[in-house]
């Protein structure tokens, strides 16, 4: 990198083994090697090595095909990629961002599942979208809930990522036995599945799997193909380098036969997606496809104008058997192995770099714009704390 570089742009992500010790790894070398051609300078850090006065940052530089150690100013732009394990990392990310006060974000992040479905709901379109959502507030919502749904229901945590600790329940008929039936994936996304023989005993166990993490309750969509897998499609939205979004590609994330979710960290795939739509709904696939790319055009300013400035989401969107489409999850940390997996060059291009032409874009337009200083947006007269919402 040269010395005459328009801008720093310092890529803040999490600990994991390897060398460097880095999280997503491929992804911040492409970056690296790449910010050159945007005339910028990269610099991936972990939060713990931002100094507490925010002087500096300690991180890792590629160069010559090799990464390396140093310490270096504090950057114009920080790009969070931090994915959060526990509540200790996401404090030192937390601090590390307070010590950089100064840096601009690349990105602002989502509320939680159930503060993003607050914001869309108000907006007569892309409510349509929604499937119905409410708060888990304990088991006599949930057996009423489970009363009115023939197809159960579908219980998530309000700030879960990669299907963990998701669960499917269902009132078993009488020749079944009755009781209600589970599964689901727990805390470590193995699959698991149970049968209670009484509605009271399986109640009880889901209260205690819940624990005291909120959770939201929506009905159980079928959203399998025709073979019974678990499916849905991946719209990632960016900005480019003249700040306006656009779609840099689709792909449909396709689950093991039985799973309960289509997520690739839940051990599914990715395929095409015309020809997967065009398998399952004939010539209407290529009318879906349009829809998808539409609604998903439309959402993100919707979601801007209620958190911030974003710089990328990943929208998914799930379809069932009669073609009908509904928004499942918005991830403001989208990742992009599905393109690779897909085998769709142009995108993979697209979703490694656009975080660098936007990054430019930024440097030209906004050098001089203060960053926010806290992680809250007002919705409704309420303060929401904005949980970037990680990538599923």
């Amino acid at each position: 990198m040269t010395e005459t570089a328009m801008g720093f742009l310092g890529i803040m992500t999490g600990r994991r083994h390897g060398n460097p010790p880095i999280a997503e790894p491929e992804f911040c070398s492409h970056l690296c090697r790449a910010a050159p051609r945007y005339n910028l300078k990269v610099l991936v850090f972990h939060p713990d090595g931002v100094a507490a006065d925010g002087s500096s940052i300690t991180g890792y530089t590629w160069k010559d095909g090799s990464w390396y150690n140093t310490t270096s100013t504090p950057p114009d732009i920080i790009y969070n990629r931090c994915f959060y394990n526990n509540p200790k990392e996401r404090k030192e990310a937390t601090s590390a961002l307070s010590f950089l006060h100064r840096s601009l974000p690349w990105s602002r992040g989502l509320p939680d599942k159930w503060g993003v479905y607050e914001i869309l709901k108000r907006n007569r379109r892309a409510a349509i979208l929604l499937p119905e959502t409410v708060l888990y507030t304990g088991t006599r919502k949930l057996s009423n809930m489970l009363a009115e749904r023939e197809y159960g229901v579908f219980l998530k945590p309000k700030a879960g990522s990669h299907g963990k600790r998701t669960v499917h329940a269902i009132l078993q008929n009488r020749r079944s036995g009755g009781g209600i039936r589970v599964r689901g994936r727990d805390g470590t996304n193995t699959p698991f599945q149970y049968v209670f023989s009484s509605q009271d005993e399986g109640l009880k166990w889901i209260h205690e799997f819940i624990g005291t993490r909120r959770y939201i309750i929506q009905p159980y969509l079928h959203l399998t193909n025709r073979k019974g897998q678990p499916f849905d499609v991946r719209v990632l939205m960016q900005k480019n380098g003249l700040g306006r979004w656009d779609l840099t590609g689709m792909a449909v994330r396709l689950g093991n036969h039985g799973s309960l979710t289509s997520n690739l960290h839940g051990g599914g795939t990715a395929v095409p997606p015309l020809p997967f739509l065009l398998a399952e709904y004939g010539q209407d696939g290529k009318d879906i496809m349009q829809e998808l790319a539409t609604e998903a055009a439309y959402l993100p300013p919707l979601l801007e104008a209620a958190c911030g400035r974003l710089g990328e989401l990943g929208l998914d969107f799930g379809i069932d058997s009669s073609g009908r489409i509904h928004l499942l999850e918005a991830n403001s940390k989208p990742g992009r192995t599905v393109f690779r997996l897909t085998g769709d060059r142009r995108a993979a291009k697209l979703a490694a770099e656009n975080p660098l032409s936007y990054a430019r874009h930024l440097l030209l337009t906004q050098r001089r714009i203060p960053s926010l200083s806290t992680d809250s947006s007002v919705i409704n007269g309420r303060m929401i704390t904005m949980v970037p919402k990680e990538d599923s």
